[in-house]
């Protein structure tokens, strides 16, 4: 099995076959909550302990479809207090933007501290959910997960936990318009490292799946998952899924963007959508200005004749 690290935005996903140590950490300076499917390691006095188990345990069950006949054990949680921690434990070198980390065939979740989350506007519930389908999906593709396209596994992951941030459809407007999207291709291994492109790649992956599910049905995602847990690889199992081999898929996948989103992007620019409702108020003047003129135009006729009565000579 091969290792990746991938530096991701807000999630990074180690795809090793065991978790790194702790560092620096003794086995007494964690407590540990355990619930049914998870098993929650958090400093003394987290105080969001409670809300983490509650967000896991209430969203596993819709994990029925994805862990169908795995054995998955139980899932660990680990809540680093500090970013030095989180850098320590995750024992890889990553950015500083990177909040989460998932080890999946080890089914481990790494995250920083709640409070940070939520000082950097990322919903806690967002990142646990996206996190636990990395684990889940590694779980029933072990055989195969190390050679799944990372833009696969990134776009299942938010798919599947029903991730949608108006954030990512934003930045893909703006590259559909610039004509700079990243191919499929170019999405294998790992994520581009700077914050812009790596939130491309993010919002990418998503749309690829969502688009795939678009034109296929959902029924046609869930048999390449099958196939990949079956020890398939994508390219074999989206021949046999769709009919498509996966540079096909890439080259009509962004062809369809410009044609499903460039007026919508055209609309999202804030530029030009003030710049054209401006346009609009001042035609829709123009328009009752003329009907004003044409009006009094009228009047002015009117009054400008005289009566035949008045014409009448005594």
């Amino acid at each position: 099995m091969k290792d990746y690290s991938y530096f991701l935005i807000p999630i990074l996903i180690l795809l090793t076959l065991h978790a790194a140590p702790l560092y620096g950490q003794t086995e007494g300076s964690w407590e540990m909550l355990e619930s049914m499917h998870f098993q929650i390691y958090y400093q003394p006095g987290e105080p969001l302990t409670q809300e983490i188990a509650a967000i896991a345990g209430d969203f596993y069950p819709r994990l029925d479809r994805l862990i169908q006949g795995v054995e998955m054990g139980k899932i660990e949680i680990w809540i680093c207090e500090t970013q030095e921690q989180f850098q320590a434990a995750v024992h890889a070198p990553i950015q500083d933007w990177a909040i989460g980390c998932a080890f999946p065939l080890s089914r481990r979740i790494m995250i920083q501290n709640p409070r940070v989350i939520v000082d950097r506007q990322f919903q806690l519930a967002q990142v646990l959910r996206h996190e636990i389908v990395h684990v889940a999906f590694g779980q029933r593709t072990k055989a195969t997960i190390g050679d799944i396209p990372l833009w696969f596994v990134e776009g299942i992951a938010i798919y599947l936990s029903g991730e949608w941030t108006p954030h990512r459809h934003k930045v893909l407007f703006k590259h559909i318009l610039s004509n700079s999207i990243i191919p499929l291709a170019e999405l294998t291994e790992r994520f581009p490292p700077p914050e812009e492109r790596a939130q491309l790649a993010y919002a990418e992956s998503l749309n690829a799946v969502a688009w795939l599910v678009e034109i296929a049905g959902v029924e046609k995602l869930w048999e390449i998952i099958d196939l990949l847990g079956e020890g398939s690889d994508l390219k074999a199992a989206y021949e046999r899924a769709i009919g498509w081999n996966l540079t096909a898929f890439d080259a009509e996948w962004r062809a369809s963007l410009s044609q499903r989103y460039h007026w919508a992007a055209i609309f999202s620019s804030s530029y030009l959508f003030w710049g054209g409702l401006a346009l609009l108020f001042v035609l829709v003047y123009l328009r009752c200005w003329q009907r004003a003129r044409r009006k009094l135009a009228a009047l002015e006729q009117e009054e400008s004749q005289v009566d035949a009565f008045f014409r009448t000579e005594g």
